[in-house]
């Protein structure tokens, strides 16, 4: 059996072609959210094929029972590029089970230079901010970064793009976000909408993930470069990560050599 670390639209494409390119049958996909498992029923409802989605964050004792149980062959992490400790512990895993592993890691993006800041860690981008007053911010890094940027609204107004779950709005809520600062919207969002965004809350700067090519990432900074916003950058952190596939198609013609 397969088993996808999911939860990105990446991981959803490969199942996708996995069933229907290869007809591969019996696949588990795991998501860390109810969230993730609900947008995986259109392929565990089809009651003729033994895909499942297990839709909670495991730890590594949990990883190793389900290799077991399952009778798991491969694992193909396609986890988001900043779930870090999940992919250290898949590895850990991996390794002490001797399980095959493939993983598939986005291309990087290229921002470019003009109005591009990057930085290494979120406190970084905290002390830069510190600098100004009355700026309009978008953070479009999603709910789980909400606390460690909530002290950019003490001297400016800190606009927040996250999920339309209830479990999203409310840790906005609960974090002291007003209303009128969250936008909350199904991604990836295209041109049209990032710029319509940036321009009704004329925003001055825009906060993202070193996340990849994919998902809505090269929409959001061609917006920002139309609307001369600046865009601060969190950098993807580094993950020594071993038979690495950048492309679905070639991972899915290849993931079994």
């Amino acid at each position: 059996m397969i088993w996808i670390v999911g939860g990105t639209k990446d991981s959803r494409d490969i199942l996708q072609k996995l069933v229907e390119d290869k007809n591969e049958n019996n696949i588990i996909v795991s998501t860390a959210t109810a969230y993730g498992g609900e947008l995986l029923k259109k392929y565990t409802s089809d009651e003729t094929k033994n895909i499942q989605a297990i839709s909670e964050k495991l730890n590594e004792e949990q990883m190793k029972e389900l290799i077991k149980d399952k009778n798991i062959s491969l694992i193909i992490d396609a986890s988001h590029p900043y779930a870090i400790n999940v992919s250290n512990s898949v590895i850990k895993v991996t390794e002490e089970m001797g399980v095959k592993y493939v993983r598939f890691e986005r291309k990087m993006l290229d921002y470019g230079t003009e109005n591009v800041v990057k930085f290494d860690t979120l406190e970084e981008i905290n002390d830069y901010v510190r600098q100004f007053e009355g700026k309009n911010i978008l953070s479009t890094m999603g709910s789980n970064n909400l606390g460690e940027i909530k002290e950019m609204s003490e001297k400016n107004n800190l606009y927040v793009r996250i999920l339309p779950t209830t479990a999203s709005i409310q840790k906005a809520e609960e974090l002291g976000y007003l209303p009128s600062k969250i936008i909350a919207i199904q991604g990836p969002v295209d041109k049209i909408m990032n710029v319509a965004t940036l321009k009704s809350y004329k925003i001055d700067y825009l906060i993202t993930k070193e996340s990849g090519a994919t998902g809505g990432e090269a929409e959001k900074v061609e917006a920002c470069k139309e609307c001369g916003v600046t865009v601060l950058v969190l950098k993807r952190p580094f993950v020594p990560y071993k038979n690495i596939f950048n492309n679905v198609d070639e991972l899915v013609e290849n993931y079994n050599k």
